[in-house]
């Protein structure tokens, strides 16, 4: 019976069907496994243009995030040295005012003071 089955599948590969046969199969495989391999190139490719066109959206928004910080870092620079400069001239007010004015060291109220206080 198995002697039977290879005579004729020899036949048949020996023939010219049988040729035809093996050689449209032959290429029906070659169609199907070159189908499969563009499908994963193009697959690959449209995930790489994704993932770049992901990451150019996150270095904007990380390049508008450093600048709004860059500027709310300039706007406080001010309001710092602003702060800066209302202080000191605070400091040289009082230091002016303590120079100005006669108070008694041991932080007693003389008579000239208090004084010039009921007078007020």
């Amino acid at each position: 019976m198995m002697g039977l089955g290879l005579r004729f599948g020899w036949r048949l590969l020996s023939s010219r069907a049988g040729l035809a046969v093996v050689l449209c199969a032959l290429l029906w495989g070659w169609h199907v496994y070159d189908k499969r391999q563009a499908i994963n190139a193009a697959r690959e490719g449209f995930v790489q243009q994704f993932e770049l066109t992901a990451a150019q959206a996150e270095l904007d928004a990380l390049r508008r995030r450093m600048a709004a910080a860059a500027e709310a870092n300039r706007a406080l620079q001010e309001r710092i040295q602003v702060a800066e400069g209302e202080a000191l001239r605070f400091a040289t007010e009082l230091e002016a005012f303590e120079h100005e004015t006669q108070v008694n060291p041991d932080g007693v109220v003389d008579t000239d003071l208090l004084r010039r206080l009921r007078s007020n």
